[in-house]
């Protein structure tokens, strides 16, 4: 099974790179295969109504085989029926600032609504319960987008949060997710945020919206914004401190855990390989994540555990031998929640992670670790593998950058995988599946507009 990630189906324009490049092996094998159509969005997947699909949805559900509700679902929910506002992680993080006169820092990401990683409405349900039970310090640490949501949306997002604000909540840091989020161990892009967030590190402004003001005076989106601290009188005005509360709100796991890991973890260096080593640990936190981080973060709270996802795939194959594979930025994904979030493997399945290549954007390298994924996937045919699933990253994660000269690249080297695997399978009189977790390479831009979609 090969998941090409993010490809989609859509109508030829402009706006599609993958009707405007030459696709000679997908070509033959759309035209000469049986195939069907998928919704891979919305309730078709568990996620709200009409929102844009996405990989950890997309994948969950394909190893599941049926439709599993999605945690941010699950929230919106609680929000709804006032449960939220009685979640005893919640209590708890709130109390504790209050036995010890100290902070709350929500910290998260800010973008429209469209995100698998973030949803306005459990920030301002937060902002809600903070003020209902008379909170009196609240900081908020915004993680901006440019991925999911357009590349220049942080700014006017900022200023309908700003607009909000009750007495005492305060934006306190402003961090590009491309330093807050990262899920690739680049550490150094981590430990900025941390640095920001803990010691008040990075360009002291005064004002939110000059932070996007400059950054878009210099060409730079929402996702690259290096970290900005909020200060009064040339000093941070919410750094995170001993004894305080930290609610991390993104309901998406994949690339939440790695800036959680030094606010938690008791041996974070002895943990986690070429990482880095914290100037200050704040002592005495509770940490709150709003859905299930995994099992190696102790002492979080999670307000809203995961729920089991029993008899998916490798677990239905386990008599067979079976293997995972995917390069880095995916390796979650073909795992973790394909298997319905379980950390360990279920189905005594095995696991391959191709290295991700080393760069800024992924247009830099635009066919990303596609070649070496094609070449695992044929050993382990020669290996005897029943079955083998391999996610194809590229196809998403050059969409993502806006470039449609990379995506086209991306979609070529996606090519050539497909040739070399197909021809492989040929060989051993296999079945090969080709399908999708979501779209998103098929419409790069706002025809209306004119406007790059990411």
């Amino acid at each position: 099974m090969l998941i090409l990630d993010g490809w989609g189906i859509g109508p030829d324009s402009e706006s599609n790179p993958i009707t405007r490049t030459e696709l000679p092996a997908f070509d033959k094998l759309f035209v000469e295969s049986r195939r069907a159509r998928l919704w891979a969005h919305g309730q078709y997947v568990g996620l709200p109504k009409d929102q844009d699909g996405n990989s950890e949805a997309g994948h969950l559900n394909l190893g599941a085989g049926r439709v599993v509700k999605q945690d941010a679902v699950i929230v919106s929910e609680a929000i709804a029926d006032g449960t939220f506002f009685k979640n005893p992680a919640f209590r708890e993080a709130i109390g504790h600032v209050k036995r010890n006169n100290s902070s709350m820092h929500l910290m998260g990401m800010l973008s429209d609504g469209q995100s698998a990683h973030a949803t306005p409405g459990h920030l301002y349900a937060l902002l809600a319960l903070m003020a209902q039970e008379k909170v009196e310090r609240v900081y908020i640490h915004l993680f901006t987008d440019g991925r999911d949501s357009s590349p220049h949306a942080g700014r006017e997002l900022c200023a309908s949060l700003a607009r909000r604000l009750a007495a005492g909540q305060k934006i306190a840091t402003i961090i590009g997710r491309f330093y807050a989020m990262d899920r690739k161990k680049e550490w150094a892009r981590t430990e900025r945020a941390y640095n920001a967030m803990v010691l008040g590190e990075g360009a002291c402004i005064s004002d939110p919206m000059a932070v996007f003001d400059a950054n878009y005076e210099n060409g730079v989106t929402d996702e690259f914004i290096e970290p900005a601290v909020i200060c009064e009188d040339g000093l941070a005005i919410g750094t995170i401190a001993d004894n305080d509360s930290i609610i991390f709100f993104n309901h998406r796991s994949d690339r939440a855990r790695q800036l959680t890991k030094p606010f938690v973890q008791k041996d974070f260096i002895g943990k986690n390989s070429e990482t880095f080593k914290p100037k200050k640990v704040a002592r005495n936190l509770r940490f709150v994540a709003l859905t299930d981080f995994g099992p190696d973060l102790a002492g979080i709270l999670t307000a809203y555990p995961s729920i089991d996802v029993d008899r998916s795939l490798p677990a239905v194959l386990s008599k067979f031998k079976q293997i995972y594979i995917a390069e880095t930025e995916k390796y979650a994904h073909i795992t973790y929640f394909f298997n319905g979030g379980y950390a360990d493997p279920v189905g005594g399945e095995k696991r391959l992670m191709v290295p991700s290549p080393r760069v800024d954007r992924y247009d830099q390298a635009p066919a990303m670790a596609t070649a070496e994924l094609a070449d695992a996937c044929v050993r382990a045919l020669r290996e005897g593998y029943d079955f083998i699933a391999v996610n194809i990253a590229a196809t998403d994660m050059v969409a993502h950058t806006g470039s449609f000269s990379a995506a086209q690249a991306a979609l070529r080297a996606t090519d050539r995988a497909l040739r070399a695997v197909a021809a492989a399978i040929a060989e051993k009189n296999g079945t090969l599946i080709i399908t999708a977790d979501h779209g998103n390479i098929e419409e790069m831009k706002d025809l209306s507009s004119g406007r790059v979609d990411t």
